[in-house]
This record gives structure tokens, sequence and C-alpha cells, in this order.
């Protein structure tokens, strides 16, 4: 990688790195000696010698259990350079303009939006009919070999090594031998999440992308580029949307979109080496609904009615809870407070937002009028 700059790197770890890193230690840490690391970083990438550090593995449980792989500084600024300055550039053009994931532009508000319009248009029809998708542990399923032969012809050589370096990093022994460590700790800790615990999936060798790296969310959604072309272009199905691993798509004939709907397994079993969730793909009506970002879609007398998740939430609760706990605790001032909820108040403006009121008022301000009398 021979174009690489310094001026990039320090306009990544200013901006990005430096701002949304919670550790504060290993901000410190870095920036005793910013400049050599930097320039050290630099050296790595321009004569191809970086090699992925040691991820920082430890579950959390929202609400289901769940694995969170942390970067060093330095990975993470190199993970954010390569998806800045190789990945998007080069790759983007490939993807179609319904993957509304982890791209600048796009996103959640994007694709609700997105849904919106096609549930529009599809209205003509009467009672139309929505398929469903998930893909079966999708971030730990993704085969490191097709995916490489997907990038191989669109990037340079020495691009392709590293990035190479980066995806096999989830076969090192010490990741299933990490987890499964913090595993037992979580279950002598919390005997009533057994199954939880026990339902987390472990890594397979030549299989699976990092849990929070910037290459990893932008590889993801790469992945599916060719499945989402055939969707659109040659099953003539353009009303989907895609966002990381659930898809949904919208049709009149309900037999032609179960007819599709083998050709898409097909296609995921043989060529990416994935599976459907059988669970949770089906095919529903337009008055059942479906839900999606966050939001649960169905049509009553032609009107498009949209209502908060019942998980979403539950998780808006235990958010304000701990908003409340640390701004009680003095960790955080209120202007932080505010800001967070606020994002709450924005987020769901597409839906009444009288519930999240509520939860704001009952579990944040009528708890500190108590606390202050």
């Amino acid at each position: 990688m021979k174009n690489v700059k310094i001026e990039n790197l320090l306009k990544i770890y200013d901006l990005e790195i430096r701002k949304n890193c919670r550790n504060k230690r290993k901000i410190y840490i870095f920036e005793r000696n910013k400049m050599q690391n930097i320039n050290n970083i630099c050296n790595m990438l321009k004569d191809n010698t970086y090699y992925p550090g040691k991820y920082n593995i430890f579950l959390i449980r929202d609400p289901k259990y769940r694995i969170v792989m942390s970067l060093s500084i330095r990975d993470k600024l190199i993970n954010h350079y390569i998806a800045r300055y190789v990945l998007i550039p080069k790759l983007d053009k490939y993807l179609n303009n319904r993957i509304v994931a982890t791209r600048t532009g796009y996103g959640t508000d994007y694709g609700i939006k997105l849904v919106k319009k096609y549930i529009e248009k599809n209205k003509k029809y009467g009672n139309f009919y929505i398929l469903k998708i998930d893909i079966c542990k999708y971030f730990y399923n993704i085969d490191h070999d097709v995916l490489k032969s997907l990038l191989v012809d669109k990037l340079e050589e020495d691009e392709m090594k590293i990035l190479s370096r980066i995806i096999d990093s989830t076969d090192e022994q010490y990741v299933n031998y990490d987890i499964n460590r913090k595993v037992d700790i979580e279950k002598k800790n919390r005997p009533n999440f057994i199954s939880s615990i026990n339902a987390l999936p472990r890594y397979q060798k030549g299989k699976g992308l990092s849990l929070g790296a910037m290459t990893s969310q932008f590889l993801s959604i790469f992945y599916l580029y060719k499945l989402d072309n055939y969707i659109v272009h040659t099953l003539k199905l353009k009303y989907m949307v895609h966002y990381m691993d659930d898809i949904i798509i919208m049709h009149h004939d309900k037999k032609y979109l179960y007819d599709c709907l083998e050709k898409i397994e097909i296609m995921l079993k043989d060529f990416y080496k994935l599976e459907v969730n059988r669970k949770k793909t089906k095919i529903v009506s337009s008055y059942e609904g479906f839900t999606f970002l966050g939001y649960r879609f169905f049509i009553r007398n032609n009107k498009t009615i949209m209502r908060i998740k019942k998980d979403t939430i539950r998780k808006i609760k235990r958010r304000v809870d701990e908003l409340y706990y640390l701004y009680s605790n003095c960790y955080i001032n209120f202007e932080k407070v505010f800001c967070s909820l606020n994002t709450y108040m924005y987020s769901f403006k597409y839906a009444s937002n009288f519930k999240v009121v509520k939860i704001v008022d009952k579990k944040f301000f009528n708890k500190m009028g108590k606390l202050n009398m």
C-alpha cells in the first residue's frame, strides 16, 4: 500500500478514533508517543508488514448475550483507514442502493423511508405480501475463501494481502479459547441465563468476521452484493430493502415469492455456503404486518401504520435506567444525558413516540425529582 499518507491517518485518529473511543486509558497511552505510533502504522502499511493484534473479547447482554471483540488503538486505526480509503472507494459502486446499512447517506433513516415508499407503491394491489429473509448466524458463517474470491479482482495485490490477514484473524486459536473462558465465568455468575449463554456461537476455521471492526461491517454488506443484484435484476423483485442479515421483499404474488425464496436459498447454500433461519424467514400479508429496523409495519384501511417494536421499548427502558445510574453517581454530566435522550426522541419520529416520552419521564425525570427533594 504505497499511497498511504500520514495526514489521512491523523485525520481518522483525531475525528473518529480519539473522539469515539470510550477507553480513555488506551487513548492516553497511544498519545504519549502519538506521532511515532502513527508513523509506525504508516510504515507497516507501506511495507506490507502489518499483522492484526490480539482481540480483547468480552460478553454483553442486550438482552440476549453477544460477543464483543475490542481492538487496540493501532488495529482500530488501521481498520478505519482500510475501510475509508480502500474498501469504500473501490467496492461501494458494486452495492445496490437498496442496501441501507453501514454506508454514508443511507442508514436506518433512509431504510425506513425506502420501506414506506415501497409500501405505498404496492397498495394499488390491495393486499400484498412481504418476504422476510433472515440468515443463520450471518457474521459467524461468512466464508473466508468466498469473500476473498469476490475481492481479489477488485483490489491491488498488497491491499489484498493485508485484508486477507484481517479476514483470517478469527482463525486464531485464542479466539474460541477466550470465548469459552468468558462463557464459563458468566455461567457461574449468572446461572439464570445459562440457555442464552450456551446459544453463543463459536468461530469455525475459515469462517466468520470479527465483531465490531469497521472493515467487518463493510465487508458483511459487500459479501451479498451478487445476491442483491440477483434478486433485483434476475428475479425482478425491485421492492427490496437489505439491512445487514435482514432482507425484506414486497410483491403482490405470494406464489411467486415462494418460488423466489427457493431460488434464493439455493444461491445462499451453493455459492455463499449460508442457510436461512427457518424460524425467522417467512412470507406474511400486508394486513398481518412485519417487523424491520425497530418498527412493526402493517396496513389498515389503506393506511400505513408503524409501531415501535416491544423489544425496542425494553431496550430503551434499560438504557434510560443506565443513564439515570450514571448521572446520579456523577459518571456523566447532564449534557451527555440530554444528547442521549434526545437521540431516542429523534430516532422514533416515524411512529408515535408517546411511549418513549413516558419512559423518559418515569425512569429519569421523575426519579431525579424525588432524588432532589
